[in-house]
């Protein structure tokens, strides 16, 4: 039981993280000198077997990397390796970590497959209930371990809401829902509560669910046929992408999401990702989104590229940069940016080779201008 709480407690880093893939973790290990199997990385999250000092702290520290190779770093706080160390020493402590479990790979949804909140993290969210002196809801929520989520949860996080108080322990609980049971939970917040609710329940969804469930989620808010539910589905690409005012962030397994989208004959959806990820997503996040998709998989990396250098010649300028200062894997650097090169749009190339040579890309500016000037073939 004690090992198993510190596996739970190394899982919630791990989706704070980003939710690095065992390939990932197995890979950031490695670099470290003390490699570990995906199979034993799985095993250490799901407490399957014994955590030593060593590997505990290989993992906090590939969570640490992934986190900050994705441009969202953890605090301090969160990889203090002397705090895992007394978390070892001393494993039964309390804990004030965020109540959310990570998307195990083999066995993802657990209890939300019966569509209520798992027990032990629906209690550690009621105290602060008790405390505000909302005993109504507090009761409310109580039930909710033996009740449908969306019989009580819209209830309970739109009475929060309007007293200003922190939902977002009961929207995670909710992220692995179903997708019908998500469209219903939508729709009974947008009837009783502030837009910016459902919303954040959306995006936190979309971040949260994993990649094999996104399509099902679109496809299940374009079937219920509902005008809010249309809603959702069109601003689908902006949400998971952390885009405009969906400011929650985006996550780091989008060639994963455009595969499954792919899988499921979405192809408008993936197209329309895509694109959006080449102009939108942080560079190193597009390319990186880039590198992990086969060249030959249905054009998604160049999709990705074209986008970026069409995104105009500040968009290409930092996809550039990102390129000459990290490495990036998948990503060939020359190859890369002889295609971005390639791809801008035609009647531009004066324009944007001047920005470049502005910014000290000599080389870049000049190749441009030789670009515009060749016969394609």
């Amino acid at each position: 039981m004690a090992e198993d709480s510190l596996a739970k407690q190394l899982g919630r880093l791990r989706v704070r993280a980003g939710n690095p893939s065992l390939r990932d973790l197995e890979k950031l290990t490695d670099r470290q000198g003390r490699r570990m199997s995906r199979a034993s990385i799985q095993d250490k999250f799901s407490g399957n077997s014994g955590l030593k000092m060593v590997q505990l702290l290989a993992l906090v520290r590939a969570c640490a990397d992934y986190a900050r190779s994705i441009g969202a770093p953890l605090s301090p706080e969160d990889v203090d390796e002397q705090v895992w160390q007394e978390k070892a020493a001393h494993p039964t402590a309390p804990k004030n970590w965020h109540a959310v479990e990570p998307p195990h790979e083999t066995d993802p949804k657990k209890s939300q497959d019966q569509g209520t909140g798992d027990p032990s993290d629906l209690q550690e969210l009621i105290p602060p209930l008790i405390n505000a002196g909302m005993d109504d809801i507090a009761n409310l929520a109580r039930q909710g371990a033996i009740r449908s989520l969306e019989t009580w949860l819209p209830t309970v996080v739109v009475a929060l809401g309007r007293a200003h108080m922190d939902y977002l322990g009961f929207l995670k609980l909710a992220a692995h829902a179903p997708p019908g049971q998500i469209v219903k939970i939508l729709e009974s917040i947008a009837d009783d509560g502030p837009e910016n609710i459902g919303n954040r329940y959306f995006q936190t969804c979309l971040l949260a669910q994993l990649p094999s469930e996104v399509p099902k989620l679109l496809v299940a808010l374009r079937r219920n046929e509902g005008e809010l539910s249309f809603w959702y589905a069109h601003h689908f690409v902006d949400a998971i992408l952390g885009k405009g005012e969906w400011s929650g962030g985006t996550r780091p397994d989008l060639a994963d999401v455009l595969r499954a989208l792919r899988a499921a004959t979405l192809k408008d959806d993936a197209d329309e990702l895509a694109e959006n990820i080449g102009l939108h997503a942080w560079p190193r996040m597009a390319l990186a989104t880039a590198g992990a998709i086969p060249e030959a998989f249905l054009g998604d990396r160049e999709l990705i590229l074209h986008a970026g250098a069409q995104g105009g010649p500040h968009r290409l300028l930092r996809l550039i940069n990102c390129l000459k200062t990290e490495q990036i894997p998948g990503i060939e650097p020359r190859a890369t940016l002889e295609y971005l090169l390639t791809a801008v749009p035609k009647g531009k190339h004066a324009d944007f080779s001047r920005i470049l040579n502005d910014s000290g890309m000599q080389p870049e500016a000049q190749r441009l201008l030789e670009l515009e000037t060749e016969i394609p073939f």
